[in-house]
């Protein structure tokens, strides 16, 4: 079969939507019936609280795939997804999705796998949120961000998210956005980082995994 991925298997299955930036693709509660394909943009993975209090589980990607806990018995959605700028989605029925997904063994396990990652990713951000301060969270949030978007520049990663706010990092730390603006205040003082327009620039990743106490990087990022 070659390699397997989510773009080959559910290339030209459902159809094309397209979604503007910080529009609402599901929101909890809404009935769990399709699975989307991310084809291009970037979308956010949010719980939504009763009081309206967001906090951001994940950032998906091109090739990721959002909605897929329908697949193996939700209802109703859960979470929030919002296209975070322009998207272009593969919306793709519950019903096609399962049977292309488990009629082959590769693919069954590339979604075994995924929900592997993202039970990972959930629990680090359950360990964070539990039992380490703000700085640190705010550390780790940035690492992993240089991890999977960064770009190789002359004097360091840079993070070219524009929409990446101080109130964006809240919500992917549970923190409040005047905490955030201090860390990020000394971490610029100190060297670690610093601005570069709208985006971000980390100078020193071995410094931002000092603070964070053991290294997260899981790849290099690619050349400009």
């Amino acid at each position: 079969m070659g390699t397997v991925s989510f773009a080959s298997l559910l290339n030209g299955i459902g159809d094309l939507m397209h979604v503007e930036a910080g529009e609402t693709i599901y929101h909890p509660g809404s009935p769990s019936s399709s699975v989307f394909l991310i084809v291009e943009g970037l979308v956010t993975v949010a719980y939504l609280d009763e009081s309206g209090e967001k906090l951001t589980l994940a950032i998906r990607g091109p090739e990721d795939i959002i909605g897929e806990f329908g697949a193996i018995g939700e209802k109703f959605r859960r979470h929030l997804a919002t296209a975070i700028d322009g998207t272009v989605l593969r919306c793709i029925s519950r019903k096609d999705f399962v049977r292309i997904v488990f009629s082959d063994i590769d693919a069954t396990r590339l979604l075994m796998l995924h929900f592997a990652e993202t039970a990972r990713e959930y629990e680090q951000l359950a360990e964070s949120l539990a039992f380490r301060p703000i700085r640190p969270r705010v550390a780790l949030i940035l690492l992993r961000l240089a991890s999977k978007y960064g770009t190789k520049v002359h004097d360091g990663t840079l993070i070219d998210i524009p929409w990446l706010t101080h109130k964006a990092l809240a919500d992917m730390i549970g923190a409040r956005r005047e905490s955030v603006t201090l860390a990020l205040g000394r971490m610029e003082r100190e060297g670690l980082i610093t601005k570069w327009r709208y985006c971000l620039v980390i100078k020193n990743c071995m410094g931002l995994e000092g603070i964070v106490g053991v290294p997260h990087r899981k790849r290099e990022p690619v050349a400009a």
